[in-house]
Parts: structure tokens; sequence; C-alpha cells
């Protein structure tokens, strides 16, 4: 008799599970109908039933569901009347439901085996479905989109967390690792800009660790790289970092021929640090690892030049860098004081007694050749950039200066005259370029 009962006992266990399972198709029914609101009640009720047995189908009916409701929502999109709020939130209902769906499919059985139902493309008669790796890659983007619509209704906050769930969703679990290589690879323009957006916010916010957590993304980015640079340094200086700094501001100078910025800063922090032997360091490291970058070959020049005090070797660099970019003016007036720094190292070895008549005009004659020497540079510094007139106003009004001797000695005097003007603002660099017929050189 008590057989009898037991089996009595399974067969009502059993018939009550065949009936929460059951309700799964209620519930497909209902979504098939579009009737949404009632579809995720019934499927509601079966996910909470400790009775129904099929939970990893019913974890995906539910993120069903929800697609659902994201694809109406997409194709109200195109006539204006999408429900922001719902498409959000349905968004999040579905990557949690296939997520969940995917967890319980990979259980082991009794005999520890784990045979996952619902991963792919499955049939469910008389319907197929693509499986949660399907759904949930369908989705990749749509964080996007819910970032989009936070950040119009000044959300700023809830943005960013979207842009975040938007920027991992590629490493969850119902991909493998080689699958989610595959994604960020695909599609990284995308996630770089994801990355971009997300340590911009944090910048703002200051969360300079944060910052650092996501800003490589940007830098991956030709478009963003210039930000990203700018956020990275920022982040670490304010972090006190500065061993890091100086490596990410040679690793910008790599990068970024075009920006002169990292390298003097660079150059700066060692001229200012008097550390000789680390700037000579990186000088010959910048042009070993970019050979073919003026602007590796320009921090080479300065720190022979300011630092080193070597003008030949200076010189030398300057003009790789100008091979490689005739118009690169800082190459241009660089290479100038090259000859004028030279000559103000002599200086304190050339007479200035007059009465010394023979060494006086030989050493003076001396002198003018250097400044003869800088001034085709400064000049052609002037004609490449006419509007920035505190790069070479001064160094052009000494060297016309200096130079005012023999034949040229009234040209010379006329031309100090109006570059005093030009420094003053009482004439443009232009006008002066045209009055004495400048070409660069």
């Amino acid at each position: 008799m008590k057989k009898v009962l037991l089996s009595f006992a399974v067969w009502a266990v059993a018939s009550a599970s065949f009936a929460q399972d059951l309700k799964i198709y209620k519930a497909e029914e209902l979504m098939e109908e579009k009737n949404y609101t009632e579809a995720q009640k019934v499927i509601q009720d079966v996910i909470a039933n400790p009775k129904t047995k099929k939970l990893a189908f019913a974890y995906f009916m539910a993120g069903e569901i929800e697609g659902r409701i994201i694809n109406d929502q997409l194709e109200k999109m195109k006539s204006g009347t999408c429900d922001s709020t719902l498409f959000i939130q349905a968004l999040d209902n579905a990557i949690q439901y296939f997520t969940k769906s995917n967890e319980i499919d990979h259980q082991p059985d009794s005999k520890g085996r784990v045979k996952p139902k619902y991963l792919n493309k499955f049939e469910i008669t008389p319907k197929n479905y693509p499986g949660n790796k399907k759904r949930i890659k369908d989705m990749l983007k749509y964080y996007g989109q819910s970032a989009s619509f936070e950040l119009r209704r000044q959300n700023k906050d809830s943005a960013l967390d979207y842009l975040i769930k938007g920027l991992e969703l590629p490493k969850n679990p119902v991909f493998t690792k080689a699958e989610t290589v595959s994604i960020y690879k695909k599609d990284k323009a995308y996630y770089n800009q994801l990355g971009y957006f997300i340590a911009m916010s944090y910048s703002e916010k200051k969360d300079y660790d944060n910052v650092l957590k996501y800003v490589d993304y940007a830098i991956k980015d030709k478009k963003s790289m210039r930000d990203g640079y700018l956020m990275k340094s920022e982040a670490l200086l304010a972090k006190g970092d500065t061993a890091t700094w100086l490596e990410v501001c040679k690793q910008a100078t790599h990068d970024m021929p075009e920006n002169l910025n990292y390298c003097q800063n660079v150059l700066k922090y060692y001229d200012d640090h008097k550390m000789v032997k680390e700037a000579t360091d990186m000088a010959d490291e910048l042009v070993k690892k970019s050979p073919d970058n003026k602007v590796a070959w320009y921090a080479r020049g300065c720190v022979y030049m300011n630092t080193i005090k070597n003008y030949e070797e200076a010189r030398a660099a300057f003009s790789k860098a100008l091979e490689i970019d005739p118009n690169f003016t800082f190459a241009q007036f660089n290479q100038g004081c090259t000859y004028v720094n030279e000559l103000m190292s002599i200086k304190d070895k050339l007479t200035t007694d007059r009465t010394k008549v023979e060494q006086y005009n030989a050493d003076m004659a001396k002198a003018r050749e250097y400044y003869r020497k800088a001034l085709p540079y400064f000049e052609n510094s002037l004609v490449l950039d006419p509007e920035r007139p505190q790069l070479w106003g001064y160094n052009l009004q000494t060297v016309y200066y200096n130079l005012q001797d023999g034949e040229l000695k009234e040209e010379m005097k006329q031309k100090e005259a109006d570059m005093k003007k030009v420094q003053e603002g009482n004439m443009a660099g232009s006008d002066f370029i045209t009055k004495y017929n400048i070409t660069k050189k």
C-alpha cells in the first residue's frame, strides 16, 4: 500500500511540474499576440515557482518576451514614438534573463555532464529559436543606445552606467574567451568610442583611477587619441605617478608626430630637474624608436642644444627633422637658435675693447657670421607662422640689430625698427613679409 501511495505522490509532483512548464508555452502564445504585459506575468509566475523543471527555458522565454518589446520600440524609433524608458528596462531584463538561462543551462546533470540545450539554435515545435548566445550578440550595441537616451534626459550617471555595461557585455559568460576577443576586434572602433566616453565622464568627475582604467580605449582610436593622452597624463600627474607620466609622454610623442606638447613637457621636466643623462637617453630612445618622426629628431635637437650644449649635434638633429618636414616651424626656429646660443656660449672669449681694433673687428665679424647663419631660419619661421611674433619676433629684431654693417646696414636698421612694430602689435607679420619680400629659404 505504501508503494502505491508513493507512486501517486511522485505522479502528483510530476503533474504539477508539467503544468508549470506548460505555462511557458502560454507565455509564448501571449508574446506572439503582442500581449507583453500578460506574457510577462505568466513567465514570472513560472520562474518564481519551485516546481518548474524547464527553468533554463523559462528564463530564455522571459528574455525573448523582453526582446520582442525592444524590437517594437526600435521600430517605433523610426517614427519618433519610441518609449525610451521601456526600451532601457526591457534591455536590462533581457540581458539578465538570457544570462541566467545560460547559467542554468550549463549546470551539470546528476552524472556531472554539461549538455546545454539553449545556448545555440534549438527547436520547440513548431518554432525555432536562435539561443541565448545569438540573442545577447544581437543586443551588443543596445546599451550604447540606452546611454544616448539617458544623456538626452541629462541623466549623466545613468548614461555612464550603460556605457560601462555596453563595454563589458562582450565578456558575458555566454561567449567563449575567443568569441569575446573576436567581438572586440570586429567592432574595435565602437568599443574604443565607448571607452573614450567613459574615460571622459570619469575625467569630469576627477575620478582618476577609473580614468586610467578606461582611457586606453580612447588612445587606441586615432580620432580620440589626443584627448586620451591628455586625460591619461593629467590623471597620472594628479596621482603623483611621475615615472609613468614620463613614459606616457614619450609614447604620445611617438604616436602623435604632429603634437609637440608631450615632447616639450618631458624636456622641461628633465631640464628643471637637471637630469642630463635621462634627457640624453630619451633623445636617443625616441629617434631609435621613431626614426621617421620629426618630433623625435626635434626632441634630440633640443636636448643637445639646451642640455648638453653640443650645437653641432643639435643642428644635425634639427636638419633631420627638417628633411622630414621642411615646414616644421619650431625646427626652423630652433635651428636658428643653435647659432645664437653657440655664440652666447663663447661671448666671454670675444673682445669688447674697441681700442684693440684688429682683434675687436675680427671678433665682431665672427659674431656676425653666427647671426647671418641664424637669419634664414628665423625668417623661415616668420614666413611659416606670421601670426606668432612671440616665437620669432625678439630673435629677428636681435639679428637685424647685430647685422647693421656694410652694404646692408640701412636695410637692417629699417628691418629692426619694423620688427619692433610687429612685436608691439603696430604692424602685421604678413605686412612685414610683403614689405621686404621675404621668402622661405
